[in-house]
Formats: C-alpha cells, sequence, structure tokens
C-alpha cells in the first residue's frame, strides 16, 4: 500500500509543479486544506502522513483542480510527453465533436505514416 501512497503523491505533485500551482494554489482550486495538499505530499519526503489515504473526495477534488482524470492520479504509467500534456490541454477545451473530429484526423495522419503495406496487413486482418 505504501507504493500507491508514494505514486500518488509524486503524481499530485508532479501535476501541481506542470500546471504552476503551489500547494496553497492546489488547496485553494480543489476546495481542500493547504494541510491536505503538504501532508499528501509530504509521503515523496518517506516521511509518515496521516493523509497518505486520502478519500475519494478528495481524489476526486484534486483530480479536477489538476485537469486529470482520478485514475491518472493512481497510473502507473508514465507522464505523458509535453507535446502530448499539450495536445491533451488544447482538446480538453474543444467540443466532443470537434475532439472527434480531430481523432479521425490522427488516425489519418498515423495510417500515411505507416505507409500501404501496413493499412493492407491491418485490412486483411479484419476480413479474417
Amino acid at each position: 500500500m505504501e507504493e500507491v501512497a508514494v505514486r500518488l503523491a509524486e503524481r499530485v505533485k508532479d501535476l501541481r509543479r506542470q500546471v504552476g500551482l503551489t500547494q496553497a494554489g492546489l488547496a485553494l482550486r480543489a476546495g481542500v486544506t493547504v494541510e491536505t495538499v503538504a501532508r499528501l505530499e509530504r509521503i515523496v519526503r518517506a516521511r509518515a502522513s496521516a493523509n497518505s489515504n486520502p478519500s475519494l473526495e478528495t481524489l476526486s477534488r484534486l483530480s479536477v483542480a489538476l485537469g486529470v482524470d482520478v485514475s491518472e492520479l493512481l497510473s502507473t504509467r508514465p507522464p505523458p510527453l509535453p507535446e502530448e500534456d499539450r495536445l491533451a490541454q488544447v482538446l480538453q477545451n474543444a467540443s466532443a465533436a470537434t475532439r472527434r473530429r480531430v481523432l479521425r484526423v490522427a488516425e489519418a495522419l498515423i495510417r500515411d505514416d505507416m505507409g500501404p503495406s501496413a493499412a493492407a496487413t491491418r485490412r486483411t486482418s479484419r476480413h479474417r
């Protein structure tokens, strides 16, 4: 369980810094106390913390304040690269219809990058 707590603390701290917030700024945006954020992040420094196991409501508030899904706070996958993060930020403010169009364009660009042989392989595998 300690591994999950450390991962959560590191993700919150990293995401907070990426969006340029202090602990106080994140607390204000999330509607939690500064002490809640401080105690949560404290575990990164290998110090026991009473808040290393925050409530689901606290996790939800922090995720909204940081602009990510709750699952992202606990994810074991590496954080997105800066250019991926930029795309996510741009799409966050787009309508659902615009996001679908962007997705279709991205898929077409990736198909073009893969070349005709990869597209032909995909077509034959779909018909099996």
